[in-house]
């Protein structure tokens, strides 16, 4: 099952897609998004700019290939400011959503051995115990919970 990230979503997921089009869409003198975690007109609108200057279908949506896109243009930048606010949003058992699924995706690719976690966008008892394995092997609180420095640490690991 695919996941998207649409207009009136909410979580982790949003909040790190709001700082990730903040740095890639970044013009001086430019009023950023607020980094809330809430997808509104303000996000959607930056989901299509973003859609339209890297020949992607226009729709407004963050699905799975418009978010594959993203981040990869994030890691190309040289350095990234930090998140203006750091507070706010887990992804923990009972999470849905494309957030969940690229984590499941990413997880997959960088625990070794391979959790083999079913990559559906369903945040249970797997997913919480191969997060616990890559927040170990990190050096971060194994709590199995992504929060923004365990999100922020799969994403540098990719």
């Amino acid at each position: 099952m695919a996941y998207t990230i649409t207009f009136g979503s909410s979580g982790l997921d949003v909040k790190k897609a709001q700082y990730y089009l903040n740095q890639v869409l970044y013009t001086p003198g430019a009023q950023p998004l607020v980094e809330d975690g809430v997808f509104g007109q303000k996000t959607q609108f930056a989901v299509v700019v973003f859609q339209y200057l890297n020949n992607l279908p226009i729709d407004g949506v963050l699905g799975s290939r418009t978010w594959d896109v993203l981040v990869q243009k994030f890691k190309e930048l040289d350095t990234p400011t930090p998140e203006v606010n750091r507070t706010g949003y887990t992804l923990r058992i009972g999470s849905v959503g494309l957030g969940v699924q690229k984590m499941q995706m990413y997880l997959n690719r960088l625990n070794v051995p391979s959790p083999n976690l079913t990559v559906d966008g369903n945040y249970g008892q797997r997913t919480a115990n191969a997060v616990r394995v890559f927040q170990a092997a990190s050096g971060l609180s194994a709590d199995g919970v992504i929060g923004n420095n365990t999100w922020d640490k799969i994403i540098q690991a990719l």
